[in-house]
C-alpha cells in the first residue's frame, strides 16, 4: 500500500486509510442528463471536461466519511422533498410549490420552508464548509480560516453539535426559481454590501458563497449580534422555519457569473470551452 494512502483523518484526528470524499456531495453535482460530461472553467486555466465533481483523496478516513455521509443522506432527502434543488422538480421549468410567492413585476420571490431537523440541516451546510476549508484542492483555495476557527468548526461537525450559538457561522439560503444551466461552481469569498431600509443601513458582511443545483448558501464570517438578529428569519438552524429569497436564473448572480467566466475563457482560450463541453453549445 502506498504511503500516501495512510494518514491522519482531518475530521476525526485518527490514523487510517484515506477514502475518496466529495467536497460537495456527488448527488448534488451530477453530470448532465444522460451522463454527459461538463466543462470546467475558471481560474484562468484552459477549460477541460469533467465527469465527476470535486473530491479529495487525503481528507478523511472511513470513520470521517461515515459522519459526512450521515449528514449528506439526511440533507439530500430534505432538499429534494422541499424542492429546493432543480433535480427534484421533474419536468418543471420553474418553481411551483405551496408557500412560494413571486413578487409581481420582479424576478424576485420569497418562500418559507420547514426542515424536519433544522439543527442537523445547519450542520450539513457547515460540514460542506468544513470540507472546503480543510481540503487542499486548488478549487477551494478561497475558503480559508484561522486555526481557531477551523478547530471550532471541525469539532462542531465531528461531534454533531446542536447547541451552537446563533452567531457561529450563520447560514442563509437563496434559491434560483427557474431552471438554468446545469453546472458546478466552486465556492468563493465575497462581501455582502450594505442594504438601506428606511433610515437604517446594514453593515457590509464577509461571506463564503457556495452553490449547487440551483441553490446557493452563504456562510457569514463576522456577523455580530445585531446582524444575526436582522437575519434571524432567514437563518438555517435556530428556528423551525427558514425564510429564503428566490431569484430567476436569468437575473441571478449565478447566471451573470457564468456569462463572465465563459467570456473570459473564450478570450484566453478561443473555442476551448465549447470543446470541453463536448456538444459545442456553451
Amino acid at each position: 500500500m502506498a504511503k500516501k494512502e495512510i494518514g491522519i483523518c482531518k475530521l476525526t484526528g485518527n490514523s487510517g486509510k484515506f477514502v475518496k470524499s466529495h467536497i460537495i456531495p456527488r448527488a448534488l453535482t451530477l453530470p448532465r442528463s444522460g451522463g454527459d460530461g461538463f466543462a470546467e472553467l475558471g481560474q484562468r486555466k484552459r477549460p477541460k471536461r469533467r465527469f465527476d465533481s470535486w473530491y479529495d483523496i487525503a481528507l478523511v478516513t472511513l470513520a470521517g466519511e461515515n459522519i459526512l455521509t450521515d449528514y449528506d443522506t439526511f440533507a439530500i432527502g430534505e432538499l429534494r422533498s422541499l424542492q429546493l434543488i432543480w433535480q427534484s422538480w421533474g419536468p418543471m421549468k420553474k418553481l411551483a410549490v405551496t408557500g412560494f410567492e413571486q413578487i409581481s413585476g420582479t424576478p424576485n420571490g420569497i418562500r418559507r420552508v420547514q426542515f424536519n431537523d433544522p439543527k442537523k440541516m445547519r450542520l450539513f451546510f457547515l460540514s460542506i464548509f468544513w470540507r472546503a476549508a480543510a481540503s487542499d484542492r486548488p478549487e477551494f483555495a478561497e475558503i480559508r480560516l484561522s486555526h481557531s476557527q477551523m478547530r471550532r468548526l471541525r469539532n462542531a461537525v465531528r461531534d454533531q453539535r446542536t447547541d451552537l450559538a446563533d452567531n457561529f457561522f450563520p447560514i442563509v439560503l437563496t434559491q434560483i426559481s427557474t431552471r438554468g444551466l446545469t453546472h458546478n461552481h466552486g465556492p468563493i469569498s465575497d462581501t455582502k454590501m450594505p442594504v438601506k431600509i428606511g433610515k437604517l443601513t446594514s453593515k457590509p458582511l464577509r461571506i463564503f458563497r457556495f452553490y449547487f443545483d440551483g441553490l446557493a448558501f452563504h456562510v457569514h464570517l463576522d456577523a455580530d449580534d445585531e446582524a444575526v438578529e436582522g437575519m434571524r428569519p432567514m437563518l438555517v438552524g435556530p428556528t423551525a422555519f427558514t425564510t429564503l429569497p428566490t431569484v430567476t436564473w436569468e437575473h441571478s448572480w449565478q447566471a451573470r457569473n457564468m456569462a463572465d467566466v465563459l467570456a473570459d475563457a473564450e478570450h484566453e482560450f478561443p473555442g476551448a470551452a465549447s470543446r470541453a463541453d463536448g456538444r459545442g453549445n456553451l
